[in-house]
């Protein structure tokens, strides 16, 4: 029997950010309380299933990057910085040496800024060996079986179908990755078809959609501007009859499975914090929770670079009286970080009470002088019975790189309650 130490969110908030070296982003806090927690509580040892979630990894340090602090561009929501690929890739690999992985799912944006031509071979496989091969060809070295279940995100279509079709092909035949379609399912082995993975294209859903250009007010709230639209590449729209049954696809395969778990993967999350995503958000909640909700249990998501653990109670998308909710992690933080937005998750938090969030960390100010530092990372998930315990492994630019890793929070859902308390520092 494990025993870790639950607090409340706020307590939380400040007990994590100073343990770990955290501190609040623009002085946010989770904005969504969701019981009175416990003192402690007990979490059941056995054989759990344990899974990597990280997104957004391919982006690698530019010649130009200098330029970043020399000027002061950090301090911006984009910024031509350090890449966390280098730190978190040997990282990943000695924490799965120390910790269970049985697999992981990779959320999109491999390679940026705009994946890969598909025109150069050579050159390409010189892409694919800096941001694939080198960072994470050394996870078959402690599990040859290891294998990475990836999708492809906004920046890797960036390089025309062509492009994308030429990264597909790279991670369908080359280990530990397992890429074997656009979208697809998978029962990873040595989970005895208790998990089901089910991978889709979120960039190709939203090329179907309307999505407007995201707008904010001065006090974080949305500004609904219906006149501009944020347009995504003709390349990016399905072509088959097969590519244009997505969703279909997806609801008839949820609904076949026979799984306990059913983790939906995907780039663009349906919430996150950062407040640049909401417009995106808003569309894909429109054609994606209704196939989720009742049907899925989890949805993983990049895109946003933070680490944040949310959920969604289907109140507001099936009947009343059936909604059970949907566990949404975001883990788009493994080689890119943005600060969170406070004004704007206060205004999430008070408009949408389907949304309840448990855990956002992000970029995090320097000094006085606005300059951030950025926080990489990635989720590692145990699956035991009806309990998801997401444990959020983090790593604060410039600073000391432990030899023992170990996770900055853990978060525990259970499946048809959601979150039973806050989440938790783990003890020493």
């Amino acid at each position: 029997m494990t025993l870790i130490r639950t607090f409340s969110l706020t307590t939380l908030a400040a007990l994590v950010f100073a343990a770990s070296g955290h501190a609040l982003q623009n002085g946010a806090m989770p904005t969504e309380v969701i019981t009175p927690p416990v003192e402690e509580s007990a979490v059941e040892s056995g054989p759990s299933i344990d899974f990597i979630a990280l997104g957004d990894s391919g982006y690698e340090t530019p010649w130009f990057s200098f330029f970043g602090s020399w000027y002061g561009v950090r301090a911006t929501h984009w910024a031509p910085g350090e890449s966390g690929l280098p730190v978190m890739g040997p990282m990943l690999t000695n924490y799965c040496k120390a910790n269970n992985c049985d697999f992981a799912v990779m959320l999109g944006d491999n390679i940026y800024p705009d994946g890969v031509e598909g025109i150069d071979a050579e050159d390409d496989m010189e892409r694919f060996r800096d941001v694939f091969a080198t960072p994470f060809a050394p996870l078959l070295e402690h599990d040859p079986e290891f294998r990475i279940f990836p999708t492809l995100g906004n920046h890797d279509w960036r390089g025309k179908r062509k492009g994308a079709t030429a990264q597909l092909e790279y991670l369908k035949t080359t280990p530990p990755f397992d890429m074997k379609g656009l979208f697809y399912s998978v029962k990873p082995e040595g989970t005895n078809g208790l998990v089901e993975v089910f991978v889709i294209d979120t960039e190709m859903l939203l090329s179907t959609q309307t999505v407007y250009e995201h707008n904010l007010n001065d006090d974080g709230s949305e500004d609904r501007n219906t006149e501009e639209i944020d347009d995504v590449g003709k390349h990016v729209g399905p072509l088959s009859d097969t590519e244009k049954n997505q969703l279909g696809w997806l609801k008839e395969a949820l609904a076949a499975s026979t799984a306990q778990w059913k983790i939906v993967t995907g780039h663009h999350p349906l919430w996150s914090s950062g407040s640049t995503k909401f417009e995106q958000a808003h569309a894909l909640r429109r054609v994606l929770l209704p196939v989720l909700c009742g049907a899925a249990d989890a949805y993983f998501a990049g895109h946003e670079h933070t680490l944040e653990v949310h959920a969604d109670t289907c109140e507001t998308t099936v009947p009343e009286g059936e909604a059970k909710p949907l566990l949404q992690v975001v883990s788009g933080a493994f080689s890119k970080s943005r600060p969170l937005h406070p004004e704007f998750m206060a205004y999430q938090a008070k408009t949408y009470p389907q949304l309840k969030t448990a855990l956002t960390i992000g970029k995090i100010p320097e000094d006085a002088s606005h300059q951030y530092k950025q926080t990489w990372g990635f989720a590692h998930i145990s699956l035991l019975g009806d309990k998801a315990t997401v444990r959020i492994v983090s790593h604060i630019e410039d600073t000391e790189i432990s030899a023992d890793v170990q996770p900055t929070t853990t978060c525990i859902f259970t499946k048809g309650i959601g979150f039973a308390s806050g989440c938790a520092v783990p003890s020493q």
